[in-house]
């Protein structure tokens, strides 16, 4: 069996689970506490075909080891002369375990008692998981299984639901940036090296037999992010062959116009695919195949500067084999290869809102991957190794038509011409094992993950920078850039960790999670990034009923690779790129609206304006948050569990943006105030009034950005759920979270560009842009007579955070990032979001094996109006414009309006 030499090994939160399988343990007692020796234990789930029986030990101990992830296990114990007990609808999760002590009392043999009203008293971590259930049941547009992540409401989407790509998957917890929120498939990565903010590799949601999202306190066995994480678990074959086909279908002819829309907007989807799964050979080999595709035809509404309609074309396919051997009670062995492929002539929603048709880019992405995992059970310890390989085309992209590019802020962008083509390769070993001495139940592991990225990009014409809102007679553009030459870079990343943890039952009712991490990224050069973590679950009254938590831990993020490697490269003194920029008037600048012809190198007649450089600090530091939450848990009446957290986050060392060569601060103290950009470039501290221009090493310069570690941000917030989840007539959760989350910057530290170079940290500091003050968010399922089954999903949260902008270049430092005078990052707010879905589905019965499901979803039921982007343009006058605060149409900057879609599924 193959270990990770040198690494300090990961924890686990029970006995006999891994990351890919959970675990069941308890005791058997008599009314004194005293321990039943000899009982027998029956565990069943429907959905998986299993059963298993096991004898409890002479000292009345059991223990289950290696149990698929499933929500309906049943757990029955029985044992001479006393009442049986049986406790149904238990969820076992990978990674974690149940545990149960069963008090059987003295009576008649054959009695039985059925035990629902239980809690979990030893879970410190916070998160959510979604049921199998619920998976196969809530309504769930294009069957995008990420989206489930927004049943819990610490967890938010960064841009409109209809959206594709990159942009459907961006997924904010606690507040954080969404390249923070970390995936996981099978307990590999499946993080984006490429844009890190969404899965790398896509299967359907008819795969996904488990899946988990953590937002607070997880254990040392996670890492690489503060926010959270995405877990998904991909089925496999059971002892039975069973399948499923399916088709669903979303007419053009009767949505709703999406938002701002003033004419109908096409919108088709239809999907369609098969999996099934059983044994290959009986007892020991098991197969699941799964095919799915998908195609549509998505019209994007463009509002300005004349109404009109983009159509898109998106097409795409998925594909996953898995297979699993039992070698022996003891070894498993398991392999998993799958794939997708996707085009798309509107990639991430591109065109739409102020984004013209000559702006739009066709792509491809795709990912091919592999997977095996091999498990061994020696008596009470389990050891997992698993080794992982993915190839992928993140993105591949190209303009429909090259053409100069227009910027226009507030009123439009036309043109593109950028060609880029990134591939990634990510090799990845990890090995955990897990086991119990006494009270101590110890999980123990290491990783490794080697990333390697080959990315080349080019441009065919160059960009005009004009100010903001619609052409005026005699007002040109403010600024042109063009880059010259290809980009063909070659970098990587090597990352380890190991990581070590106990969950030691110190008394019956008390249970500490004592557990310690370390991170190592070859792209920092700090090597002291230990994380511990402590928390502790406190059984209040020993039934179960009232149960206390809290916890403390540091957790470390993963910066943005890509963005901080590609960037160095392409913006140092020496890079491939020559980027050239001209400020309005300058000598060179070119006739509006002519490009300079593309080139290796400037036309030898341009004189070169001054570049914008992206310098490396000496030394980068792992950002990293200390995290702190203390809540309980109350098992209330009728089945119902509530639970209450609050939670408090402090990230330091984060990355931000210093610039070495600023202009002097420009306090502006009314409206209207302007600095030209000569004025600006006087004031820089490189400026040489010999030849007119700032120099870096004989280089002309602007602005130069060093990268260092001088960030911070904070995040608030109190939690608060609500859920019943056993029984078969209905089952409900409702979530609610208020939170405030403070910081400088939101996306990664390149894109942010302050109103004033003097001081970004205090000067920038605001809710981020990602604060949304309230989110409730509820779901239920429930048996409706003449055997329909209804399920709804409620969101209603408060509106988000805008930054108004006063459309000019106020400064003179040649960035439109300038602030209305008096007025803070984040000062405005937009439009409240509300939605509302609504499934309802009958079943056909052919047979006991066989039935046919007829399903009918409605998606924003109520034609809700919600926005995320907004018109930022508030003028350089006193008053606004009248635009500002206006929504901007497009599918990525609002939510759909109300959709309909129809589907069958044959399930056998």
């Amino acid at each position: 069996m193959l270990k990770l030499a040198g690494l300090v090994l990961c924890a686990a939160t029970a006995y006999g689970q891994t990351a890919l399988t959970g675990g069941l343990q308890g005791t058997v007692e008599d009314p004194a506490s005293g321990r039943i020796p000899q009982a027998k234990l029956i565990l069943q789930s429907e959905s998986l075909g299993r059963e298993l029986v096991e004898t409890v030990d002479p000292d009345g101990a059991f223990r289950f080891v290696r149990l698929a992830p499933a929500s309906d296990y049943v757990l029955t114990v029985e044992a001479n002369g006393f009442t049986s007990k049986r406790y149904p609808a238990i969820e076992v999760v990978s990674g974690e375990s149940v545990a149960i002590t069963a008090t059987l009392n003295p009576a008649a043999v054959g009695t039985v008692v059925e035990v629902t009203d239980r809690a979990v008293t030893d879970l410190i971590e916070l998160g959510s998981s979604v049921s199998k259930r619920q998976l196969e049941n809530l309504p769930s547009n294009g069957r995008n299984f990420v989206r489930f992540a927004l049943l819990d409401a610490r967890v938010r989407n960064t841009s409109g639901l209809g959206g594709d790509g990159f942009a459907q998957n961006r997924l904010s917890i606690n507040g954080n940036i969404a390249r923070d929120t970390q995936f996981r498939l099978d307990g590999n990565t499946n993080y984006d090296t490429l844009f890190n903010n969404t899965p790398l590799q896509r299967i359907s949601l008819s795969s996904v037999q488990e899946f988990r999202v953590l937002t607070n306190q997880f254990s040392a066995e996670h890492g690489s992010t503060s926010a959270g994480l995405v877990i998904t678990t991909s089925k496999s074959g059971t002892g039975e062959f069973h399948g499923e086909a399916f088709f669903y279908a979303r007419p053009s002819g009767i949505q709703s116009r999406p938002p701002l829309a003033n004419r109908h907007v096409p919108n088709q989807l239809l999907q369609g695919g098969a999996a099934a799964g059983g044994p290959l050979v009986a007892g020991k080999t098991y197969w699941f195949a799964n095919y799915e595709r998908i195609q549509q035809n998505r019209g994007s509404f463009i509002q300005s500067p004349t109404p009109d309609v983009f159509i898109g074309e998106f097409h795409d396919n998925l594909a996953l084999a898995k297979f699993d051997h039992r070698f022996n009670d003891r070894h498993w062995l398991s392999a998993r290869v799958n794939g997708h492929r996707d085009t798309n002539t509107n990639s991430n929603d591109r065109v739409g809102g102020l984004l013209q048709p000559s702006a739009a880019n066709f792509s491809v992405g795709q990912a091919a991957a592999s997977q095996v995992t091999d498990t061994v059970t020696w008596g009470s310890i389990v050891n997992e190794v698993r080794a992982g390989y993915t190839n992928s085309v993140p993105s591949s992209s190209s303009p429909q038509t090259s053409q100069t590019v227009l910027v226009r802020p507030g009123y439009s962008v036309e043109g593109a011409s950028s060609y880029s083509t990134v591939r990634t390769e990510v090799y990845q070993l990890a090995d955990q094992v897990s086991w119990q001495r006494g009270s101590h139940t110890m999980k123990a592991g290491g990783d490794f993950i080697r990333r390697k990225v080959r990315d080349q990009q080019f441009d065919s014409f160059g960009t005009y920078n004009f100010p903001g809102g619609p052409p005026q007679p005699g007002v040109g553009p403010i600024s042109f850039t063009q880059r010259f030459g290809v980009a063909r870079l070659s970098y990587g990343q090597t990352q380890w960790a190991g990581f070590i943890q106990d969950v030691w039952r110190i008394a019956p009712r008390l249970t500490l999670n004592l557990g310690l991490r370390y991170d190592y990224q070859s792209l920092l050069d700090d090597h002291n990034n230990f994380g511990p973590r402590a928390g502790f679950a406190w059984d209040v009254r020993g039934t179960g009923s009232t149960v206390l938590r809290g916890g403390y831990a540091i957790y470390y993020d993963q910066p943005f690779f890509h963005g901080l490697t590609q960037r160095f490269l392409l913006n140092a003194p020496e890079a491939v790129f020559t980027p050239v920029t001209l400020a309005a008037g300058s000598p060179g600048f070119p006739t509006f609206p002519e490009s300079f012809p593309a080139g290796s190198a400037p036309p030898s007649s341009l004189v070169r304006g001054p570049r914008d450089l992206v310098l490396r600090n000496d030394t980068l530091l792992g950002p990293y948050t200390q995290q702190f939450t203390f809540g309980v848990q109350q098992r209330l009446p009728g089945q119902w569990i509530l639970s209450v957290d609050g939670v408090r986050n402090l990230s330091v060392k984060q990355f931000l943006h210093y610039n070495l060569n600023a202009p002097s601060p420009f306090p502006r103290t009314a409206p209207g105030q302007l600095r030209s950009a000569a004025e600006a470039d006087r004031t820089r501290p490189l400026f040489d009034p010999a030849v007119g221009v700032s120099l870096l090493d004989g280089v002309p310069v602007r602005n130069v950005r060093l990268t260092t570690n001088g960030n911070t941000s904070t995040y608030h917030a109190l939690n608060a759920s609500l859920s019943r989840r056993i029984g078969s007539k209905f089952q409900a959760n409702f979530a609610y979270t208020l939170s405030s989350a403070i910081n400088s910057i939101t996306d990664d530290h390149l894109g942010a560009n302050p109103q004033e170079w003097s001081d970004v940290q205090r000067g920038e500091r605001g809710p981020s842009d990602f604060n949304q003050r309230h989110r409730f968010v509820a779901n239920g399922i429930a048996n409706l007579p003449w055997k329909v089954q209804a399920s709804a999903y409620l969101v209603m949260a408060s509106a988000l955070p805008v930054n108004a902008l006063t459309g000019v270049d106020n400064n003179g430092d040649l960035l439109q990032f300038d602030r209305p005078a008096g007025f803070g990052r984040n000062a405005f707010r937009g439009t409240p979001h509300r939605s509302f879905d609504l499934s309802l589905m009958r079943p056909v019965a052919f047979s006991e094996r066989a039935r046919l499901e007829l399903r009918a979803d409605v998606f924003n039921l109520f034609n809700n109006q919600n926005y995320y982007s907004f018109n930022r343009v508030y003028g350089n006058a006193a008053a606004p414009s009248a635009a500002f605060l206006s929504p901007i149409a497009g599918v990525s900057n609002t939510d759909p309006g109300r959709q309909f879609t129809f589907g069958a599924k044959l399930v056998f």
